[in-house]
């Protein structure tokens, strides 16, 4: 719109499969149109059954109020050209100060109009008339939609628009916009799968969602699809216009799932007694060649799985049983399974040797897939049972079990035994909202174990089990639990080849559980405040998580002692591990605490003003957010982003903080439970809004918060200073001071910055200097080192030391730029080049010194408005009022507000 606007019109062709939403993006043009421009906009349709009817979209399109009062009427001698010239000549003369003409369907114009309208649209540009024109693809043979497309592409004022089948990233984001949290890769596999990639399928589907099913999306791994009524598939619309034999090709080469050569190719059709045609299907752009034609593959993901859900069951079984001579390993028993009706020995020998290969490689998904794909087959109940048993083994191994919660209810029926009762145990520890089966744990774990396979799954168990106690409300059970699994993987067998059934090895690691164990009582101490057993037990502790061979449980405990440090106060100890532990992420299997490990990283990043490498950590992060265990870390990473947004001050932290939100919601304390009030505050404080930061700060949510490092109390202290609160400021600066290296930490901003700020408010410029000295000395962290900076410079201008403070003020802007912290840029670069020598008032750096909210208070008293209109202009309470005009007295050092008016006048006289 703004482009057809600036440029005096412009023709759009959008085109695309039917259900893309062409027609959405139409009505979406439409409303920028009233929105923001005065030009009138039209919406027309095309109509199928009109296509044999002459002109009968002209006089549609006259019947809008596009050519003004025109009762159009054709007839036989009607002829096309002088139509167009009549249209062109009514834009002329029209009274509009621009058009706008939507056309949807263009597809289905009538043959005379479109005539008319090949004369009209490369005469139009440049006339204010925004014509978009919505065509469904493919293009016939010169279609109009074909004309149109080849009219705008050979000019370079208008547009050309495909809306190509969504992509999983595009769902995700989609999805997030519209449910307010995101969705697994996972889900967005499965909604792709359910769409075909239609924008309208993908909103009719999450239309459907409840508002309960939306309001624990943070917590889920999973959102339900139902079904969409709807007609024939679009993207099928090439396939079937195909000859056979080019069918019979394009379905060889869609269920082989992957590029095939030629030969490949030409075997599976000479097994199967065919010939291939890839000419036809190659022209119509249903499959694409490559390597100079020695491959070949579907042109798109989607057209292919579309096809292969046309195809017949018969016909499946005979190319599948076709394909799998000609590929190895996964390929080949999908292939094997998807040509059998029935399961035999020799198939459940093949599934046996691939799924043990699979997971020794640590292919969890496929072999997933595989046992998945069986149970499809087998209707035997023993061998189901078995396969099941296999299945859940598998998902509970890659912490995955959130992803057999369909086959709960099958689970509940297998027979009792240990590992039955584990699996239903776990299954339920994944059941969003459902309490967890403590009593059917306490059951289990009071079992006799008579074998060492039940010491196993009792050892395993009893470590599950502390991992869902970490993550409750009330900890205090967690040392008694520690303690319990530590025994049980004491009398644990240390040898996998002691065990009767292989598929329970992978749990036999008791020296590797004993450490992890040991990193997660570090954990309870830190939760319990019991911070002197946890500086005592870490330095052991550290040469024994060393000594550790490189793996997942490797990771879960460097990502514990990460925590401890940082809780501690040792930063670069605590970043030092956290990047160890993300590092190892890249060549070992998913850890338990998958999302912490690169949260804690990211939270170190953002802390040290690292932004840039924050960002694209968190990047990262999100991608695989949905899909681990940890989901208290969705909205932390929302949070740090929200944070990152407010100090460059270049986007939104909105929509970011509304996610971060999500985290008061959830019952446990996890690491960086306080990021959502910490990224609240930034972005008042980055506004300028010192009585939202007091607001971030307070609350339910804050008054139960525990193990943190209290950042937000930092926010907190300088608010009350800013709204001239000073006693209570006061006195908690004292309580920062007795809780420091405890419970609260220097990161934020030091107790020598709050104790300066404290003192300059209150007129003792003595301690404010000595203050400021101890905390430029003693460095920090680049944010609030570079605001220390900037009050420090402020104050010494203050005091008449122009020159230092101007060298202060000049550091802290050196220092915001090399973190791209914009948002607090412009203040100080305002208060730097006012306190340059010149004939200018001497209080122009304080002005400078102001808020944004006390430079609008400012103003208004330079009016003379009273704090009851102050109050009702700016939509605040006389009180705040009052607080706000205290402040800017103090901080202009006046006396009353009438010298308000005076010192702007002689600190910014007018031109």
């Amino acid at each position: 719109m703004q482009k057809a606007v600036a440029q005096g019109g412009l023709t759009l062709v959008i085109e695309g499969l039917a259900g893309m939403g062409k027609t959405f993006l139409l009505r979406e043009i439409g409303a920028a149109a009233r929105e923001s421009s005065t030009w009138a906009a039209s919406f027309v349709n095309a109509d199928e059954i009109e296509q044999g009817e002459s002109y009968s979209f002209i006089e549609r399109l006259a019947a809008s109020g596009l050519f003004g009062d025109w009762d159009f009427e054709p007839d036989h001698t009607t002829q096309p050209i002088p139509v167009a010239r009549e249209c062109l000549r009514r834009v002329r003369e029209s009274e509009l100060d621009g058009a706008v003409v939507l056309i949807d369907d263009a597809q289905w114009v009538d043959k005379e109009s479109q005539r008319v309208l090949r004369y009209v649209v490369p005469r139009i540009r440049r006339r204010h008339v925004l014509l978009a024109c919505a065509v469904r693809t493919p293009h016939e043979e010169d279609s109009f939609g074909k004309v149109l497309t080849e009219l705008v592409a050979d000019n370079s004022y208008d547009l050309v628009q495909l809306l190509a089948p969504l992509t999983v990233d595009q769902i995700r984001a989609f999805a997030a916009d519209r449910l307010g949290t995101g969705v697994s890769v996972r889900t967005g596999e499965r909604l792709l799968k359910a769409t075909s990639g239609s924008f309208l399928r993908l909103d009719a589907i999450l239309n459907q969602l409840t508002p309960d099913e939306v309001s624990r999306m943070h917590l889920t791994w999973d959102l339900p699809i139902r079904a969409v009524h709807e007609g024939e598939n679009p993207l099928l619309h090439a396939f079937r216009a195909l000859s056979a034999p080019a069918r019979a090709t394009t379905e060889i080469v869609c269920l082989g799932g992957h590029e095939m050569s030629r030969a490949d190719l030409a075997a599976v059709a000479a097994l199967l007694g065919e010939e291939i045609e890839l000419a036809e299907p190659s022209a119509a752009g249903v499959l694409s060649e490559s390597g100079f034609g020695a491959t070949v593959i579907p042109r798109h993901a989607l057209v292919a799985q579309a096809i292969r859900e046309t195809i017949e069951a018969d016909r499946i079984r005979s190319v599948s049983r076709a394909l799998s001579t000609i590929t190895s390993g996964y390929r080949s028993v999908r292939h094997a399974l998807g040509g059998s009706a029935e399961w035999t020995d020799e198939l459940d020998k093949q599934v046996r040797y691939y799924v043990a290969e699979a997971l020794d490689r640590g292919s969890f998904d496929n072999a997933s897939d595989v046992l998945r794909t069986v149970l499809s087959l087998v209707s035997d109940l023993p061998a189901r049972q078995e396969l099941l048993t296999s299945l859940a083994l598998v998902h509970i191994r890659a912490k995955t079990g959130y992803l057999i919660l369909d086959l709960a209810e099958e689970y509940e029926t297998l027979p009792d035994s240990a590992l039955r009762e584990f699996i239903l145990i776990v299954l339920a520890a994944h059941q969003v909202g459902q309490e967890f089966p403590r009593n059917r744990v306490m059951e289990l774990l009071a079992r006799p174990a008579e074998n060492p396979d039940d010491r196993v799954i009792s050892a395993f168990l009893s470590f599950f089990v502390v991992i869902m106690a970490m993550r409750t409300e009330d900890p205090s059970v967690v040392p008694f639990l520690i303690d319990h699994a530590r025994k049980l993987f004491e009398q644990c067998p240390s040898d996998p080849s002691e065990l009767s059934d292989a598929r329970l090895g992978w749990m036999v690691a008791p020296g590797e559980y004993l450490v992890l164990l040991d990193a997660y009582r570090v954990v309870h101490d830190q939760r319990m405040l019991a911070f002197e057993e946890m500086a005592a037990a870490l330095p052991e502790l550290h040469q024994r998580i060393e000594a550790l061979p490189d793996g997942p449980m490797k990771v879960d405990a460097l990502v514990a002692v990460a925590g401890a440090e940082l809780a501690l106060g040792h930063f670069e100890d605590g970043l030092r591990l956290a990047r160890w532990s993300v590092k190892l992420l890249d060549r070992v299997a998913e850890p338990w605490a998958a999302g912490t490990t690169r949260l804690i990283l990211a939270d170190c990043l953002v802390i040290r003003g690292d932004y840039a490498e924050a960002s694209a950590l968190i990047d990262l992060s999100e991608e695989v957010a949905f899909d681990v265990l940890d989901v208290e870390t969705r909205p932390a990473f929302a949070a740090l982003r929200g944070f990152i947004a407010a100090v460059r001050g270049n986007g939104d932290p909105g929509r970011h903080l509304e996610q971060a939100r999500l985290q008061y919601q959830i019952a446990w304390e996890a690491y960086g439970a306080d990021l959502a009030v910490l990224a609240e505050c930034e972005a008042a404080r980055a506004a300028g809004d010192a009585e939202a930061v007091l607001a971030a700060s307070s609350g339910p949510f804050v008054d139960r918060l525990n193990n943190t490092r209290r950042g937000f109390l930092t926010y907190r202290a300088n608010a009350l200073i800013e709204l001239g609160e000073l006693d209570e400021a006061a006195a908690l600066i004292e309580d920062l001071d007795q809780w420091h290296g405890v419970r609260w930490q220097e990161y934020w901003g030091s107790l020598a910055w709050l104790r300066a700020r404290l003192a300059h408010a209150r007129g003792d410029s003595t301690i404010a200097r000595r203050q400021y000295d101890v905390a430029v000395a003693a460095g920090g962290m680049a944010l609030p080192r570079a605001l220390t900076l900037a009050d420090f410079g402020s104050f010494l201008i203050e005091q008449g030391a122009t020159e230092d403070g101007r060298r202060a003020l000049t550091q802290a802007v050196t220092l915001l730029e090399g973190i791209g912290a914009g948002a607090y840029l412009a203040r100080i670069r305002c208060e730097l080049d006012s306190s340059e020598d010149n004939p200018r008032h001497p209080g122009a750096h304080l002005l400078a010194s102001l808020t944004e909210r006390e430079r609008q208070i400012v103003d208004q008293l330079a009016d003379g408005r009273s704090n009851n209109q102050i109050a009702e202009s700016m939509v605040i309470s006389v009180a705040t009022v009052r607080s706000h005009v205290s402040n800017v007295l103090r901080k202009l050092r006046l006396t009353s507000r009438g010298e308000v008016a005076r010192l702007l006048r002689e600190a910014e006289p007018s031109d």
